[in-house]
């Protein structure tokens, strides 16, 4: 009876174990995710996200910033450094089997030759050089006006900015038009605070001094000393902003701008050489980068998975490393879990690398231009932008139920999620084509076309940082967007991305995707697995009940009868 008792008792551990494979049963423990969390994931999701390897992900974007810092642009749309990246990214699709090209587009681009520099005169004398101090701070602006070769030397002049003691306060007071008047700025080398910037009271009299009075270069700094705990901010296209006026620009940090300015207030003396060598083509050649996984039961209907891979004058490790590997890595771990028959996605899986995000969306308002006709067809856009920290974000979809996927996933991992409004990436280009067409008009001159393009409402970004850069000011801390700390070293260092978190925000896109596209992998009807376990419960009991020829009103057969 022993032996009898053994042998029910494997097939029913092995019945239950069918169950559990085929109908998903299993529980999560580590892996990154919580091990609280009480959520019972279906088989084929819970095997998708335990091949999400956080720390591969991580590795993947440590080989995007070794090729950012290769180059003096580092990834700057349509530059060398870029163009390397595209054909990594490549590479990447293609060593996974994906059907991978690149989609070529035309429009302006920009190359740095050679590291800018500022270098400061304090006598004006450009012959004498024991007087003048390097500037090591000194960056230019991302798109900006090249200088000549030689640079430009020129007397240096400081235009001030009102008193304000926090960020609330700016354009509170207005600038001091006398001090401004009686400044001629023509042909001059200027620094200013940044915070002019940030707020349009100053802003304009700031823009208008500038038309009225071109420099021959212009250099921002940090104001106020309680801006001095930050980095150079960079903005996307801060150096294109005086381009009619072809003005070069550029920027220090707190520190070096607070002693050129006093310097410049003790001797009035000072004069600047400016470096910017850079080269604008009109008509330059941009890449995106797509790698296709075909569906199973509707091909010409698809999902984009999408992350931009260009940067702002630094090594862009979270803004947008960390996405463009969110995508490589998905690309790898799909194309796993097809070979092993986890997952069949219904629709076509598209993985797009956009250029020039940083450019107003150019990159993904060319995809729309270049796949106009197939917008009707695209079921979701899911892009990452700035994942892998602490706390995840998802945009808001209003006319569409893909933010609440996106969030049912991460709560399903056991992860909390806060919600942004809609916009502010590449996913924005397929929501609202217009806008885009729009705003490329506005800032290049260029209508690409795709105003009357179909909208694709389930348009979504997943993002995370530690502080919207947006907040850097009134909260004392920072994201560190498009600033010199968007690099591996501070990341670690200020806990911003993590392999953890990457791998955490990957595996929520993961079973985003499954759910968007659902796996056409027939699962195991329940009704077979009760049709098994009474089929292998009758096998044994003949095999048993013949072995050791048991009595026919038994207690097994009575169990089995009933």
């Amino acid at each position: 009876m022993r032996k009898l008792f053994s042998a029910v008792l494997v097939s029913l551990l092995f019945t239950f174990s069918l169950g559990s494979v085929f109908q998903g049963r299993l529980v999560f423990g580590k892996s990154g995710l919580s091990s609280e969390s009480s959520m019972v994931l279906p088989s084929d999701e819970q095997q998708i996200a335990a091949l999400v390897n956080g720390s591969r992900a991580y590795d993947y974007d440590l080989e995007l910033e070794n090729i950012a810092y290769e180059h003096y642009d580092f990834r700057s749309a349509g530059s060398l450094g870029a163009n390397e990246t595209a054909n990594w990214i490549k590479g990447q699709f293609e060593s996974f089997g994906l059907e991978t090209w690149l989609e070529p587009f035309e429009f302006t681009n920009w190359t740095l030759l050679q590291k800018p520099s500022l270098i400061i005169d304090q006598d004006g004398n450009q012959s004498t050089v024991n007087d003048q101090v390097a500037i090591n701070s000194f960056q230019c602006e991302h798109y900006s006006w090249p200088t000549p070769n030689e640079g430009i030397f020129s007397d240096l002049v400081i235009l001030p900015l009102p008193n304000a003691t926090s960020y609330p306060e700016l354009g509170k007071n207005p600038i001091n038009m006398t001090i401004w008047n009686a400044t001629d700025i023509t042909g001059k080398v200027l620094l200013i605070g940044r915070e002019v910037r940030l707020t349009g009271k100053w802003l304009s009299p700031f823009v208008n001094k500038v038309y009225m009075q071109p420099p021959a270069a212009i250099v921002y700094t940090w104001w106020y000393s309680w801006m001095s705990f930050t980095p150079l901010l960079l903005s996307s296209m801060g150096g294109k902003m005086f381009w009619g006026l072809n003005i070069p620009v550029g920027s220090v940090n707190y520190n070096d701008g607070l002693w050129i300015r006093n310097s410049e207030n003790a001797t009035s003396s000072l004069s600047a050489n400016v470096t910017i060598k850079a080269v604008i083509k009109s008509h330059g050649t941009h890449y995106n980068v797509v790698g296709k996984i075909n569906g199973y039961e509707q091909p010409d209907k698809m999902v984009i998975i999408s992350a931009h891979y260009d940067t702002v004058m630094c090594s862009g490790f979270c803004d947008n490393g960390a996405g463009t590997t969110g995508i490589i890595e998905l690309a790898k771990v799909i194309d796993e879990a097809i070979e092993e028959e986890i997952y069949e996605p219904k629709y076509t899986l598209l993985f797009v690398a956009f250029t020039a995000e940083e450019l107003w969306l150019v990159g993904s308002a060319h995809y729309v231009k270049q796949h106009k006709s197939d917008m009707a067809n695209i079921k979701a856009v899911i892009n990452l932008d700035c994942i892998g920290s602490n706390d995840l974000y998802v945009s808001q979809t209003p006319n569409s139920d893909l933010e609440q996927k996106i969030v049912q996933a991460a709560q399903d991992l056991g992860l909390s999620v806060n919600l942004e409004p809609p916009g502010g990436s590449d996913h924005e280009s397929f929501m609202y084509p217009s806008d885009v067409n729009d705003m490329v008009l506005s800032n290049w001159g260029v209508d690409l076309g795709i105003s009357d393009a179909t909208p694709v409402n389930a348009s979504a970004m997943i993002l995370s940082y530690p502080l919207l850069y947006r907040d850097l000011w009134e909260m004392g801390e920072a994201g560190w967007i498009h600033t010199t700390y968007d690099n591996s070293t501070s990341t670690e260092t200020l806990n911003w991305v993590e392999a953890e978190d990457l791998g955490n925000h990957i595996k929520v896109t993961a079973l985003a995707i499954m759910r968007t596209s659902p796996n056409v992998v027939p699962e195991f009807p329940s009704s077979i697995l009760v049709v098994a376990f009474m089929s292998l419960t009758l096998f044994v009991y003949v095999l048993v009940r013949k072995k050791y020829r048991l009595p026919k009103n038994s207690t097994l057969k009575r169990y089995s009868a009933s």
